[in-house]
């Protein structure tokens, strides 16, 4: 993120930004630490958030400490900012037909669901990613096992799946069927 672009390089507001009864919120960044996105979700006027709770195009993932986490729920509470919605990472590819990317792509969504758990975040957000060369149906089938494999140690669910509606072999065909929600908690 350019500094000179940076919110929280501006001095706090001196008085509440007025939010409507409607969560209006926007994606925000989680640069110096991801507990920065809630005081600039705030400061940019927002009752909810969305963030990637690591860098959206790496595998390595960013740790989240305990101090983190209590700080992003302390802030949270302080400015009435819910829900918290994380995107998980555009790597992740749950349909993928090659075993080794699975693999890597359920390994990093629990991983996801794992800091999504540890944030208190409401909702998770994924793209299943691409079935090519297999039937819809199939992948499909394949996102549904992936994810149970990534979840199966939690049990208190809650995925929201945004599906790609463009060509090349991508879940969803058309806007209609865009998403479908559970609550993580």
């Amino acid at each position: 993120m350019a500094r000179e672009q940076d919110i929280l390089r501006l001095p706090p507001p001196k008085r509440l930004p007025r939010l409507t009864s409607r969560r209006i919120g926007n994606h925000t960044s989680i640069a110096g630490g991801v507990e920065n996105a809630a005081e600039r979700a705030y400061r940019l006027g927002c009752n909810t958030f969305q963030i990637f709770s690591t860098s959206p195009r790496q595998w390595q993932p960013y740790e989240l400490s305990p101090n983190q986490c209590a700080q992003m729920s302390r802030l949270r509470e302080k400015y009435d900012l819910k829900p918290l919605v994380i995107h998980v990472n555009y790597l992740i590819n749950l349909a993928s037909t090659t075993p080794l990317f699975l693999d890597k792509s359920i390994e990093a969504f629990r991983g996801e669901v794992e800091r999504a758990l540890g944030l208190c975040a409401d909702y998770l957000v994924l793209h299943p990613g691409s079935f090519r060369g297999t039937s819809r149906e199939e992948g499909l089938a394949r996102v549904a096992a992936s994810i149970t494999l990534a979840d199966r140690k939690y049990r208190r669910g809650g995925i929201f799946t945004g599906r790609h509606f463009r060509a090349g072999g991508r879940i969803a065909r058309s806007p209609a069927r865009h998403c479908t929600r559970r609550r993580l908690h």
